[in-house]
């Protein structure tokens, strides 16, 4: 059955009772803020493993224990992967969980965001390595919002890795038909990684991809990003969902980004070498659309890499690659050098940006 739409009051009043929560907890948070006597002097250095509104786990970068910290207020838009110092609370009761604060953000090497529901881009995880966007062919694999991952990624100056799941639900036809559309991505040098986390096909490939690196896996929700998770890491226990019949799109489960260790070290590093490598990956709420409302239109050029190169044969310098004489990708796309779906995708991005 498809989920009941909720008219825009009833949007108000759950937003409007979520900021009241928000609220009280900030409120029953705000004594510790203001009160640097009852922080421990020491600092501690840590990794954000989740978020929960006003407080986030940490993992304590000696330890490696899960500690539950508050914010401090003057600091923003702190999200999983982040490296950040953290202060312990001094008389902490046995009955509070809260046990330090968060009082500084280390500089992010890089960030990946996407607007949320008001238009305003959020960011989503920090310091990552690779963007793993996981596609399938139930729901209908969709080269538009891979492109708008792509451009989002090699804007970010993160790499990424295209992830073909469920691959055990196609009949060898079905895979041919789906191999040919994926291989515009390997004609470009993009890496394609085929898997089933159902029946195993292509996990030791996907491990050895993650290792030693902090990757995010996204893409449309139902495509398997948790299903995947879980089959690397089973004590996880992500709770997995289904494809709406009625919609032919994947029903949302994950709500709160989380980032996980994997311990098991990648096969072809020396046993003296396993020690210094640490692969993370962090599972994000899924997006049925992905924009890229933060960018100009001359960004988005950038993002699509093989293009970008053919822009220096343009006559004019502000060609905009439709019908203009001397163009250096239309006469690249004659050429059979660049393919004209990507064109057609390029254009499609810049006529969605305001």
């Amino acid at each position: 059955m498809a989920k009941r739409q909720l008219n825009r009051r009833q949007q108000w009043r759950i937003q409007k009772i979520q900021d009241e929560r928000l609220a009280r907890a900030n409120k029953k948070l705000k004594k510790i803020n203001d009160n640097d006597k009852l922080l421990d002097e020491t600092l501690h250095h840590g990794v954000v493993i989740s978020h929960f509104g006003a407080t986030l786990d940490i993992e304590d970068g000696s330890s490696h224990s899960i500690v539950r910290c508050a914010l401090r207020q003057n600091i923003d838009a702190i999200v999983c992967g982040d490296k950040i110092v953290w202060q312990q609370l001094t008389n902490i009761p046995d009955d509070e969980q809260i046990q330090g604060v968060v009082t500084a953000l280390d500089a992010r090497t890089t960030v990946l965001a996407r607007p949320d529901f008001s238009g305003q881009m959020k960011p989503v995880a920090a310091n990552v390595d690779q963007l793993l966007i996981v596609t399938s062919p139930v729901p209908e694999l969709n080269e538009g919002l891979i492109d708008r991952y792509l451009v989002a990624a090699e804007l970010s100056h993160i790499q990424p890795v295209l992830v073909l799941n469920k691959i055990d639900t196609l009949s060898d036809e079905q895979r041919e038909v789906l191999e040919k559309r994926i291989k515009i991505y390997q004609d470009i040098n993009y890496q394609i990684l085929y898997t089933s986390a159902k029946s195993k096909h292509g996990m030791d490939s996907l491990l050895e991809q993650l290792a030693g690196k902090v990757s995010v896996f996204v893409g449309q929700s139902g495509v398997g990003k948790s299903s995947l998770i879980n089959a690397l890491l089973p004590d996880a226990k992500i709770k997995e969902g289904d494809v709406s019949l009625a919609t032919n799109k994947g029903i949302h489960t994950t709500s709160v980004s989380r980032l996980y260790h994997i311990n098991k070290p990648a096969a072809n590093l020396a046993v003296e070498d396993q020690h210094i490598t640490q692969t993370s990956l962090i599972d994000s709420p899924g997006v049925r659309e992905f924009g890229l409302w933060d960018i100009s239109k001359g960004d988005v050029i950038h993002g699509f890499v093989e293009l970008h190169k053919y822009t220096h044969n343009c006559r004019f310098r502000d060609c905009k690659h439709l019908n203009e004489p001397d163009c250096g990708l239309l006469k690249a796309v004659d050429e059979n050098k660049i393919s004209k779906q990507r064109l057609d995708s390029y254009h499609r991005i810049i006529n969605s940006i305001d």
